[in-house]
Protein backbone atom coordinates (compact mmCIF):
# COMPACT_ATOMS: atom_id res chain seq x y z
CA UNK A 1 0.00 0.00 0.00
CA UNK A 2 2.62 2.42 0.91
CA UNK A 3 4.62 1.32 -2.78
CA UNK A 4 0.80 2.46 -4.40
CA UNK A 5 0.97 5.40 -2.55
CA UNK A 6 4.08 6.39 -3.29
CA UNK A 7 3.43 5.74 -7.17
CA UNK A 8 0.64 8.13 -7.22
CA UNK A 9 2.40 10.61 -5.02
CA UNK A 10 5.68 10.49 -7.95
CA UNK A 11 2.72 10.63 -10.65
CA UNK A 12 1.21 13.61 -9.47
CA UNK A 13 4.31 15.46 -8.90
CA UNK A 14 5.71 14.50 -12.54
CA UNK A 15 2.20 16.16 -13.80
CA UNK A 16 2.55 19.05 -11.71
CA UNK A 17 5.60 19.78 -13.07
CA UNK A 18 4.89 19.25 -16.37
CA UNK A 19 1.89 21.59 -16.10
CA UNK A 20 4.28 24.46 -14.75
CA UNK A 21 6.60 23.91 -17.85
CA UNK A 22 3.81 23.72 -20.19
CA UNK A 23 2.27 27.28 -18.45
CA UNK A 24 5.79 29.12 -18.38
CA UNK A 25 6.16 28.01 -22.06
CA UNK A 26 3.05 29.36 -22.89
CA UNK A 27 3.24 32.45 -20.91
CA UNK A 28 6.72 33.20 -22.59
CA UNK A 29 5.62 32.28 -26.18
CA UNK A 30 2.63 34.60 -25.42
CA UNK A 31 4.27 37.58 -24.59
CA UNK A 32 2.21 39.84 -26.97
CA UNK A 33 -0.65 37.42 -27.10
CA UNK A 34 -2.41 40.77 -27.08
CA UNK A 35 -1.28 42.21 -29.79
CA UNK A 36 -2.49 39.25 -32.03
CA UNK A 37 -5.90 38.45 -30.77
CA UNK A 38 -7.77 40.39 -33.13
CA UNK A 39 -7.80 42.27 -36.55
CA UNK A 40 -7.22 45.99 -35.21
CA UNK A 41 -4.87 44.91 -32.51
CA UNK A 42 -2.11 43.40 -34.93
CA UNK A 43 -2.61 46.80 -36.80
CA UNK A 44 -2.21 48.72 -34.00
CA UNK A 45 0.90 46.93 -32.41
CA UNK A 46 2.45 46.71 -35.85
CA UNK A 47 2.28 51.15 -35.94
CA UNK A 48 3.34 50.47 -32.22
CA UNK A 49 6.24 48.96 -32.92
CA UNK A 50 7.90 51.08 -35.41
CA UNK A 51 7.01 54.51 -34.17
CA UNK A 52 9.25 55.91 -31.67
CA UNK A 53 11.40 59.00 -30.85
CA UNK A 54 15.39 59.59 -31.08
CA UNK A 55 17.35 56.68 -29.76
CA UNK A 56 14.41 54.64 -28.69
CA UNK A 57 15.52 51.04 -29.70
CA UNK A 58 12.22 49.64 -31.63
CA UNK A 59 10.62 46.35 -30.49
CA UNK A 60 11.85 43.94 -33.49
CA UNK A 61 11.01 40.66 -31.27
CA UNK A 62 7.62 42.23 -30.53
CA UNK A 63 7.31 43.12 -34.42
CA UNK A 64 8.30 39.35 -35.61
CA UNK A 65 5.22 37.88 -33.46
CA UNK A 66 3.03 40.17 -35.59
CA UNK A 67 3.98 38.24 -39.05
CA UNK A 68 3.69 34.98 -40.23
CA UNK A 69 7.37 32.60 -40.81
CA UNK A 70 6.37 32.54 -44.61
CA UNK A 71 5.33 36.86 -44.69
CA UNK A 72 6.17 38.97 -47.71
CA UNK A 73 6.39 42.88 -47.46
CA UNK A 74 6.50 44.67 -50.40
CA UNK A 75 6.64 48.94 -51.25
CA UNK A 76 5.59 50.14 -54.20
CA UNK A 77 7.47 53.45 -55.25
CA UNK A 78 7.43 56.46 -57.89
CA UNK A 79 9.95 57.90 -60.03
CA UNK A 80 10.26 61.20 -59.78
CA UNK A 81 7.97 62.11 -62.43
CA UNK A 82 6.04 58.90 -61.06
CA UNK A 83 5.90 57.87 -64.92
CA UNK A 84 7.40 53.96 -63.41
CA UNK A 85 6.36 52.39 -60.88
CA UNK A 86 8.64 50.02 -58.84
CA UNK A 87 8.39 47.69 -56.42
CA UNK A 88 11.19 46.95 -53.00
CA UNK A 89 10.39 43.40 -52.43
CA UNK A 90 11.29 42.15 -48.87
CA UNK A 91 10.96 38.09 -49.19
CA UNK A 92 11.83 38.14 -45.37
CA UNK A 93 10.90 39.89 -42.38
CA UNK A 94 14.36 39.96 -41.61
CA UNK A 95 15.45 41.81 -44.97
CA UNK A 96 12.75 44.36 -43.88
CA UNK A 97 14.20 44.32 -39.81
CA UNK A 98 17.69 45.11 -41.50
CA UNK A 99 16.08 48.54 -43.94
CA UNK A 100 14.62 49.63 -40.67
CA UNK A 101 18.19 50.41 -38.68
CA UNK A 102 17.13 54.23 -39.38
CA UNK A 103 13.88 54.21 -37.17
CA UNK A 104 16.05 54.88 -34.09
CA UNK A 105 18.09 57.53 -35.52
CA UNK A 106 15.86 59.54 -37.20
CA UNK A 107 12.73 59.54 -34.19
CA UNK A 108 10.54 57.81 -36.95
CA UNK A 109 6.14 57.69 -36.21
CA UNK A 110 3.60 56.11 -38.51
CA UNK A 111 -0.18 56.40 -37.08
CA UNK A 112 -3.21 54.90 -38.65
CA UNK A 113 -5.85 57.53 -39.87
CA UNK A 114 -8.31 54.97 -41.06
CA UNK A 115 -9.14 51.42 -42.24
CA UNK A 116 -11.41 49.16 -43.96
CA UNK A 117 -11.60 46.05 -43.12
CA UNK A 118 -13.48 42.42 -45.26
CA UNK A 119 -13.60 39.36 -43.73
CA UNK A 120 -13.92 35.89 -44.78
CA UNK A 121 -13.13 32.66 -43.35
CA UNK A 122 -9.45 32.99 -42.05
CA UNK A 123 -8.78 35.75 -44.59
CA UNK A 124 -8.83 39.29 -43.73
CA UNK A 125 -8.08 41.72 -45.97
CA UNK A 126 -7.60 45.52 -44.89
CA UNK A 127 -6.67 49.01 -46.27
CA UNK A 128 -4.69 51.15 -43.58
CA UNK A 129 -4.37 54.71 -44.43
CA UNK A 130 -1.46 56.49 -42.27
CA UNK A 131 0.67 59.40 -41.69
CA UNK A 132 4.57 59.09 -41.35
CA UNK A 133 6.74 61.33 -40.16
CA UNK A 134 10.23 62.19 -38.84
CA UNK A 135 11.42 63.36 -35.84
CA UNK A 136 14.28 64.86 -37.75
CA UNK A 137 12.33 66.27 -40.47
CA UNK A 138 14.91 64.11 -42.94
CA UNK A 139 11.83 62.57 -44.35
CA UNK A 140 8.97 64.71 -45.34
CA UNK A 141 6.05 63.92 -43.25
CA UNK A 142 3.57 62.47 -45.61
CA UNK A 143 0.60 60.13 -45.99
CA UNK A 144 0.27 56.23 -47.66
CA UNK A 145 -1.83 53.10 -47.71
CA UNK A 146 -0.63 49.50 -46.50
CA UNK A 147 -2.73 46.36 -48.00
CA UNK A 148 -2.52 43.85 -45.52
CA UNK A 149 -3.36 40.63 -45.48
CA UNK A 150 -3.90 38.64 -42.80
CA UNK A 151 -4.66 35.31 -41.58
CA UNK A 152 -6.82 33.99 -38.47
CA UNK A 153 -5.27 30.36 -37.63
CA UNK A 154 -8.27 30.02 -34.99
CA UNK A 155 -6.26 31.40 -32.14
CA UNK A 156 -4.43 34.53 -33.32
CA UNK A 157 -4.01 36.63 -36.29
CA UNK A 158 -0.73 36.85 -38.32
CA UNK A 159 0.54 39.47 -41.51
CA UNK A 160 0.47 37.45 -44.11
CA UNK A 161 1.59 40.12 -46.32
CA UNK A 162 2.26 43.83 -46.40
CA UNK A 163 1.57 46.13 -49.91
CA UNK A 164 1.92 49.70 -49.33
CA UNK A 165 2.90 53.32 -51.23
CA UNK A 166 3.13 56.87 -50.12
CA UNK A 167 1.00 59.57 -51.71
CA UNK A 168 2.50 61.49 -54.41
CA UNK A 169 2.01 64.43 -56.25
CA UNK A 170 0.45 62.52 -59.08
CA UNK A 171 -1.17 60.02 -56.93
CA UNK A 172 -3.46 61.24 -53.97
CA UNK A 173 -5.00 59.34 -51.31
CA UNK A 174 -9.09 59.14 -52.37
CA UNK A 175 -11.24 60.68 -49.42
CA UNK A 176 -13.40 57.62 -48.89
CA UNK A 177 -10.06 56.12 -47.34
CA UNK A 178 -9.13 59.15 -45.38
CA UNK A 179 -12.32 58.66 -43.24
CA UNK A 180 -12.47 57.24 -39.39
Amino acid sequence: MKDLSKVYITILTVIAILCSINAQTKTKSNVFYKDSESAQSILDAYYDCISGPIGEQRDFDRLRNLFHPEARLIYSYWNEGSTKANLMVFNTLEDFINKLDYLDKKGFYEHEISNIMHSFSAVTQVFSTYTFRAEDNSIPANKGITSYNLFFDGERYWIMSMFWAAENERYKIPKQYLKH
